[in-house]
């Protein structure tokens, strides 16, 4: 691409305001690749602009976010716009993969393509940040041209169960924010309580309160709890992911720390207060662990433009209130992370660097989970609002909001009978109808009750559809809608 001679005036922030570093216009027009808003010579009529955006896919584990990258980039890849809808005037042409940074790892499309057309099966979860990064030229209704460049970032689950870390530097504030949210609901009280008994004995030592807190974890990923911190006990830095259904085995098996020798657990203010020895000790691990696993990962988040948090309202449902809870939390101190005026001066000296956020969009995913009617009559957009008020409210004015439901692979159809839904029971063949099955599942409350508990409602996970052909994407549900908003804005 030709840049602007020296007898056009550069556009971009740093040449219009007289402080670019560079000598002559030609040499300013070449800087503006670095301000990401650089103008190519006109042509036609159009002026061609390079555009870089960063697009971090995020929410709890097990919630879809492998799925729907793999599908969006197979959508976008093999484009056909009778399936993925671009606005009229809209086009998006030549979407290609580029290089990555050579210390980041790629986001392995081709594996989990496989893995949804030959084997049948969803892809495995994500164990570590993926980076996909893609180019590609898009034109709009004014037919202004531009180079778009964008980069997904995927990260793992448990991992944002550590994001109050982000937030609270002092780990006596992380520790009364942890145990306070614990004692939300009747199944976190009862944990926290017998941790803060185990904790507070006298002559307990580290290690006895490490080995305390191993067991509440334990009991809390039995209990498909997500706000599992710190999140290596869940998913440790190896991409070992903790499986044992014996909560005595788990805790010994798995570390709450970097290592051994480096455990910590969040103490009670009385315990701190009465043996400051180990609340030292505590504290000193937990800004190594902090220091080490925390903030690199959150350091990608932070430099993204724009944010999809991706919610299984259906999983929610099915769990009962205390997953509920922890979900909603998670949400909230990630935007709060992110976006809260209170924290960001503690954030900026921390992480050097100011977010870039400009869109956040919150996504109720796995939607052909739910009947028809729930998805027309807006059931589960309003429980997905309702549900994120409060982490919404965290959001500077300046960022726009929107709200989607979505299926990165539909998966399901209407059954013959009320309240069913027709779906793959094992995997097997796109053009195979022999594991296919129809079961009954719940309609969706119109708000989230008051209180609920694990089997009040019924939904069914499937096995995906996708064809063997790699040229035909799997069906889906508003991918295109989320790539206008999320990527072109």
């Amino acid at each position: 691409m030709r840049y602007l001679c020296a007898h056009v005036k550069c556009a971009c922030r740093l040449c219009s305001s007289g402080q670019s570093p560079f000598p002559g216009p030609a040499e300013q027009a070449r800087a503006c690749i670095y301000s990401r808003q650089s103008t190519a010579l006109p042509k036609n009529g159009q002026v061609a602009k390079l555009h870089m955006t960063k697009v971090a896919v995020t929410g709890t584990q097990y919630c879809g976010k492998t799925m729907f990258l793999t599908s969006l980039l197979w959508q976008l890849e093999e484009l056909d716009e009778t399936r993925f809808h671009l606005p009229d005037g809209v086009a998006v042409r030549g979407f290609r993969p580029q290089n990555v940074r050579e210390r980041d790892e790629v986001f392995p499309l081709n594996r989990f393509r496989n893995v949804l057309a030959r084997e049948y099966k969803w892809p495995e979860k994500t164990k570590d940040t993926y980076h996909a990064r893609y180019g590609f030229h898009h034109s709009g209704r004014w037919r202004i041209r531009s180079r778009h460049t964008v980069e997904f970032l995927d990260l793992p689950g448990e991992r944002i169960a550590d994001v109050a870390m982000v937030v609270h530097k002092d780990y006596d504030e992380w520790s009364d924010h942890l145990l306070d949210h614990l004692s939300q609901d009747t199944f976190g009280r009862e944990v926290a309580a017998q941790f803060r008994t185990a904790a507070a004995k006298p002559g307990a030592s580290a290690r006895d309160v490490v080995l305390a807190y191993r067991l509440a974890l334990a009991r809390l990923i039995l209990a498909y709890k997500p706000l599992v911190s710190p999140s290596v006990f869940f998913l440790d830095r190896t991409g070992d992911l903790a499986r044992d259904e014996d909560e005595t085995k788990l805790a010994e098996s798995r570390r709450c720390g970097l290592d051994e020798e480096r455990e910590f657990a969040p103490l009670p203010r009385d315990v701190r207060d009465a043996n400051p020895e180990l609340a030292d000790e505590m504290q000193r691990h937990y800004r190594e662990y902090r220091r080490e696993v925390v903030l690199p990962l959150f350091r990608h988040l932070m430099s993204a433009q724009s944010l999809v948090v991706l919610i299984d309202i259906p999983s929610l449902l099915m769990a009962g209130d205390q997953r509920f809870w922890d979900e909603r939390q998670i949400v909230v101190d990630l935007l709060r992370a992110m976006c809260s005026d209170t924290n960001s001066a503690r954030i900026l000296r921390t992480l050097r660097l100011k977010s870039a956020l400009k869109r956040v969009s919150f996504v109720a995913s796995k939607s052909d989970l739910v009947l028809e009617d729930d998805l027309r009559e807006g059931r589960l957009l309003a429980l997905l609002r309702s549900m994120n008020t409060r982490a919404a409210q965290q959001i500077w004015p300046s960022v726009e909001v929107r709200w989607f439901t979505c299926s990165a692979c539909v998966s399901t159809r209407p059954g013959s009978r009320p309240n069913t839904l027709i779906g793959q029971t094992q995997p097997g063949p796109y053009t195979s109808e022999r594991y296919s099955a129809e079961v009954q599942v719940s309609r969706l409350p119109e708000e989230w009750p008051q209180a609920w508990k694990l089997g009040d409602f019924r939904y069914r996970h499937f096995w995906p559809r996708v064809p063997e052909n790699f040229m035909i994407p799997p069906r889906h549900r508003n991918l295109d809608d989320i790539f206008k908003f999320a990527v072109l804005g």
